[in-house]
């Protein structure tokens, strides 16, 4: 991974019309800067995603040649999967860039190939594909706070439960399991159900492969 530059320090300032979100990152164990509640969402996304073993947020820059003239270009992310290693640009809309910013891109795209790192575009349409975006997202930030010996008390009850069985089910449990730690089991796939539809007391809730182990 020859082209990637750690990141210089993020911007602590928003743009006129943006403002910052802290995103944080459990993957990460830190707050990652966000220039928009689109990549806010893409960071879900990239926590949920097993493949995903690191992101930053912000990287660069770097130079790119722009018809025949040098410009400044910084991707939205970086990440590292156990696979590879690539860099994703966030826009709602890909083909309501200006010719400027099309331009920018379509450079920087190829001189990223050239040198071997994929540049991927990540826009609304797929980062927002709801009911499964909304679910992770309440999951997600519903989950923190879980120490091991409550992650793993949760584990060990979940593991004990008569599936298929109601969400409502679980959470009106008198085992002391907290419904963040639930949550967090959801999220990490210690416990399945179905993404295609909205989260509520009557998702029916599924075992997992590894949910005993």
């Amino acid at each position: 991974m020859g082209t990637y530059q750690p990141p210089r320090r993020p911007l602590q300032t928003a743009y006129y019309g943006k403002h910052l979100i802290f995103f944080p990152s459990r993957k990460n164990q830190q707050a990652l800067v966000c220039h928009s509640a689109l990549e806010a969402d893409y960071c879900v996304l990239l926590e949920y995603d097993t493949a995903v073993i690191r992101y930053e947020s912000q990287p660069g820059p770097f130079e790119v040649n722009v018809a025949g003239r040098p410009r400044q270009y910084s991707p939205d992310f970086f990440v590292e999967t156990t696979e590879s290693a690539y860099y994703t640009e966030v826009k709602a809309d890909f083909h309501k860039l200006s010719s400027r910013v099309g331009l920018k891109l379509e450079a920087a795209q190829q001189q990223f190939l050239c040198q071997g790192v994929t540049l991927a575009f990540a826009d609304l349409e797929s980062i927002r594909q709801n009911p499964k975006l909304s679910n992770l997202r309440f999951l997600y930030l519903h989950s923190f706070n879980v120490g091991d010996d409550e992650y793993g008390a949760c584990l060990r009850f979940l593991s004990k439960q008569p599936y298929p069985i109601s969400l409502r089910q679980i959470l009106n449990h008198h085992e002391g399991v907290r419904e963040r730690a639930i949550y967090r089991a959801m999220f990490c796939r210690r416990i399945a159900f179905d993404f295609t539809r909205r989260l509520s007391l009557e998702t029916s809730i599924e075992e997992t492969a590894h949910a005993n182990h």
